[in-house]
């Protein structure tokens, strides 16, 4: 009986550690998407703001003509 229940605490510690792993490999996997969409976030404001540049100088030559 006892042999049972050591056996059953061993699965369970099985499954648990299992799982923390599974949990960890998602939350890496998230966190790794969230970098890549704040990467894609810090180019499209720089292209914004070299667009606002360049409508800039093209108004400014507009001026001139």
């Amino acid at each position: 009986m006892s042999t049972e229940l050591i056996n059953e605490y061993k699965d369970q510690v099985k499954s648990l550690g299992d799982k923390v792993k599974e949990l960890s490999k998602q939350l890496e996997d998230k966190d790794a998407k969230i970098k890549r969409q704040l990467i894609l976030l810090e180019q499209k404001d720089q292209d914004i703001y070299d667009m606002k540049e360049k409508i800039t100088k093209t108004k400014e030559e507009l001026n001139k003509l």
